[in-house]
């Protein structure tokens, strides 16, 4: 008898449990309904904007009438006092680049030494704004059209899929493309952008899409970027 009472002590006490967890969830999923997603995106924007260092992952490609062909796919790191390196494949060449103030060292493979180009030499750091500064593709004039698109969880982090058609303030992206869209994970927590990517067409050719992936992490972790040595 008496071990009998003691399994349906355990069993209340399972069944007690099972009921808290679940509440616990019903009240996370009700909190959530009520973010809003387009503040959660403007916050994430202005938040994220203002992290002084992390690192990032970023992939760009072009879709030419059906085929993929990669621009680039590097590794980031920037620094709290500005300074950047990446490091990865753009245009099928093996890339090695950092940037200090108003220069960039590129690496050379074949001569095997760093080659110093300063920003008013050339258009360098134009061409890689993307790969050097990803935050540029979230500079945005208007916001434009605003969906939750869903949820995940991006490094254990709670996030909302922010889907919008903004109009981007970028000169380079501008003059080539048009039609944007992105896909925003936004850590509701935290209220940064874990992930995006965004799609864009041709104003030369409809058949012509760019796509481009970024991720985020290590948000003002201390991150060092040293110079590296000019011989």
């Amino acid at each position: 008898m008496k071990k009998r009472w003691w399994l349906a002590a355990i069993a209340i006490g399972i069944i007690a449990i099972v009921i808290a967890v679940s509440s616990f969830g019903l009240v996370e999923r009700i909190q959530e309904s009520k973010i809003d997603p387009r503040e959660l995106l403007i916050e994430s924007l202005e938040k994220t904007a203002a992290t002084k260092s992390f690192r990032y992952s970023l992939e760009s490609a072009l879709l030419v009438e059906g085929r993929r062909e990669l621009i680039s796919k590097v590794e980031g790191e920037k620094s709290a006092e500005g300074n950047i390196h990446i490091k990865g494949e753009m245009v099928k060449t093996q890339i090695d680049i950092y940037h200090f103030d108003d220069a960039i060292y590129n690496w050379d493979p074949f001569s095997k030494r760093w080659m110093v180009i300063k920003d008013d030499q050339t258009n360098s750091s134009k061409v890689l704004i993307s790969e050097l500064d990803p935050l540029s593709n979230f500079n945005f004039k208007s916001i434009g059209e605003v969906q939750n698109a869903g949820w995940e969880n991006v490094d254990g982090q709670r996030c909302m899929i922010v889907n919008c058609k903004p109009s981007v303030e970028n000169e380079l992206m501008e003059v080539l493309w048009q039609a944007f869209e992105y896909s925003v994970c936004i850590d509701i927590n935290d209220k940064v952008i874990r992930r995006a990517s965004l799609s864009a067409t041709s104003k030369n050719n409809s058949e012509t899409f760019l796509r481009l992936q970024v991720g985020f992490y290590d948000f003002d972790k201390k991150i060092a970027v040293n110079k590296p040595e000019i011989q």
